[in-house]
């Protein structure tokens, strides 16, 4: 009878599995209790309820897919937050299609911007109006939260699973968490997601960081936000 053979980088790996699994699933957990949001978002009472609704849930993205699991790996396997894709350094430059694919990607989102299913669902924030204040308060809080969302998926899962599985099996394994992940926003994104969550894995690997996928992300993030905004006939900008 064979012998199991346990070591650190499998250790690894099912930490790093469990520890995406139970960070994602406390952060869809806490962003659904809109009663509490509610309630909380009286003490705020510049937002209205629901811009405040969707700010929170961005902070509980940044808390649970970010800083807890970051404590908990660092903390357990006594490594720096650099190992996970947080370093400033690149293993190596981006790829020329890295920068070429940016056109193409705003290309995407501003043909569907403004289609009828796209303005159902965002701008995500659904205030008629919208200030100078509250454009770059939603920016900021969208490029921090896809900092912690690209964090656990092409930094804690993926570097995890890469020092037990070759490249393809834990890129395969990241997009398909990866898709999962987008089942409640509708076929649409979750189809989308599975392309650009192989791209976003291959740029990590390459360049040994998460920087190139939280800046590819931002970009879609934002320029989505924007666009959908001008296209959307019940808001506007308010800027003075």
């Amino acid at each position: 009878m064979g012998t199991l053979h346990w070591n650190p980088e499998d250790s690894m790996l099912v930490a790093g599995l469990l520890t995406s699994v139970a960070g994602f699933g406390l952060y869809r957990t806490f962003s659904r209790h809109v009663q509490h949001i509610f309630r909380l978002s009286t003490r705020f009472p510049a937002l209205e309820p629901q811009a405040f609704q969707v700010l929170l849930q961005r902070v509980w993205g940044i808390l649970f897919l970010m800083i807890l699991p970051l404590g908990f790996v660092t903390i357990c396997f006594d490594l720096a937050p650099s190992y996970f894709g947080l370093g400033a350094r690149f293993l190596r430059p981006p790829p020329l299609w890295g920068f070429l694919i940016v056109p193409v990607l705003l290309a995407v989102v501003f043909l569907l911007s403004s289609s009828p299913a796209n303005l159902k669902k965002y701008p995500q924030i659904r205030s008629a109006t919208w200030t100078r204040g509250l454009l770059v308060f939603s920016a900021i809080s969208w490029v921090v939260f896809l900092v912690a969302y690209e964090f656990l998926f092409r930094g804690l899962l993926l570097f995890s699973s890469i020092t037990v599985l070759n490249s393809w099996t834990a890129v395969i394994l990241n997009v398909t968490l990866y898709a999962f992940a987008h089942i409640y926003k509708g076929l649409p994104e979750l189809l989308l997601s599975i392309p650009f969550g192989f791209i976003l894995c291959y740029l990590t690997l390459v360049t040994g960081n998460i920087w190139c996928a939280v800046a590819l992300h931002s970009i879609i993030a934002l320029s989505s936000e924007w666009l959908s905004l001008k296209a959307h006939p019940q808001m506007k900008l308010a800027i003075k």
